[in-house]
């Protein structure tokens, strides 16, 4: 009697588990399902961030590319004072605001120029280079590294030290595509690389120094024992305007005899830098444009784009 008396309680408490499992697996099953809703949710909103971001971007490369046209128009050199060189101050758009600015990239070493590719002028290039490195205090067997990494077939002793790495790889043996990859060759460190970096550019082989718009490391290259006062003299605290190379030599009379194929006062190289804030999230975007004076190609072409920090 005791016994099946006991018989309902037993079942009412199997039957009260199984009503509690029920609600705690339904609880989850929602849970996962408001996550889920709330996952897809953000990942909608990022898209449309970065796709009307993009969109800011496209736009600045095509207001860029009118600028550096007009420039174009206006005369025949180009200096830090140009129209191109005037920032885009902060400007509401609908869901935050854009800045842009505009760098000329004439206005640093070109890396490629040391490569067999230059028509026989990397050799030139090669005295420039090395005086850069002084100018930085940097170790010179950098030059080497870098040459070694554009040579069409490379040394395997530099091979081999890039293959002994915790994670292998080979030099490129090509021309360099952005200056991040000189992170990648031996002797340049992340301390030698932020040193190094303001002052090289990745450009196809060929193009020449603007004398306006060049740093003062750079303008230290000019001729050997160009001391730091010298070329800040010419540099005029960012301010320099020669009309020609030749103009050089009434200001510095040693600077006469020059590389006749490594400076310029014309640019026909420009990156871009937009920052685009969009809810409270910034995007940062770069365009290497190039500028092409007469021909067929005539006028400004992107030739690369990347996102993020580009140094």
């Amino acid at each position: 009697m005791t016994r099946a008396a006991g018989l309902p309680a037993r079942q009412r408490g199997v039957a009260l588990l199984v009503a509690l499992l029920v609600v705690a697996l339904a609880t989850v099953l929602i849970a996962g399902l408001l996550d889920r809703g709330e996952l897809s949710a953000a990942r909608t909103r990022n898209q449309l961030r970065t796709s009307q971001a993009e969109a800011y971007a496209q736009g600045m490369e095509a207001y860029a590319a009118r600028v550096l046209q007009q420039d174009l128009n206006n005369g025949n050199t180009d200096t830090n004072h140009d129209v191109w060189a005037i920032p885009l101050p902060p400007t509401p758009v609908q869901g935050g605001e854009i800045a842009a600015t505009m760098s000329d990239l004439n206005g640093r070493f070109n890396l490629n120029n040391l490569s067999p590719l230059n028509n026989g002028n990397n050799q030139q290039w090669d005295i420039v280079f090395q005086r850069l490195l002084l100018a930085l205090k940097l170790d010179p067997n950098i030059d080497g590294a870098v040459k070694d990494w554009l040579s069409q077939s490379g040394s395997a002793g530099g091979d081999g030290f890039y293959l002994g790495q915790p994670v292998p790889y080979r030099a490129s043996h090509n021309l360099f595509f952005h200056i991040s990859e000189l992170r990648l060759l031996r002797g340049v460190s992340g301390e030698v690389y932020a040193q190094l970096a303001p002052h090289v550019a990745a450009l196809p082989p060929g193009t020449r120094i603007n004398l306006n718009t060049a740093t003062v490391p750079v303008l230290m290259t000019l001729a050997d024992g160009v001391t730091q006062q010298a070329a800040a003299a010419i540099w005029q605290q960012g301010q320099a305007n020669f009309s020609s190379v030749s103009d050089l030599a009434s200001l510095a009379p040693g600077m006469a005899a020059i590389c006749p194929v490594c400076y310029d006062v014309r640019s026909n190289y420009f990156r871009a830098r937009g920052e685009i804030v969009i809810d409270g999230l910034t995007f940062t975007f770069y365009s290497v444009l190039q500028r092409v004076d007469q021909g067929a190609d005539a006028g400004v072409h992107v030739i690369q784009r990347s996102r993020g920090s580009d140094e």
